[in-house]
């Protein structure tokens, strides 16, 4: 049993997505993926729906809007401005 626990928290961790997908993810989470994907500065963050959303701006001052789905840790859409 010990075995099929951590060979699954270790095929979680080879996806690259954050621990959190296994519940619910914080706005940490959200925050570090926004981060991974090429935000350098965050403007606002918030939970709507059961979507957080995600608004900032790139290295080159672009607007770039996140939507990552809270339960599962997809992302659901990157629109760059």
């Amino acid at each position: 049993m010990r075995r099929l626990l951590w060979s699954v928290i270790l095929g979680l961790a080879t996806l690259g997505l954050p621990a959190a997908t296994a519940g619910r993810l914080t706005v940490d989470d959200v925050r570090n993926m926004a981060f991974a994907k090429g935000v350098v500065t965050i403007e606002e963050i918030k939970l709507d729906h059961g979507v957080w959303k995600v608004q900032g701006r790139d290295a080159g001052g672009h607007k770039i809007e996140i939507e990552v789905d809270a339960g599962s840790g997809e992302i659901v859409r990157i629109k760059r401005h």
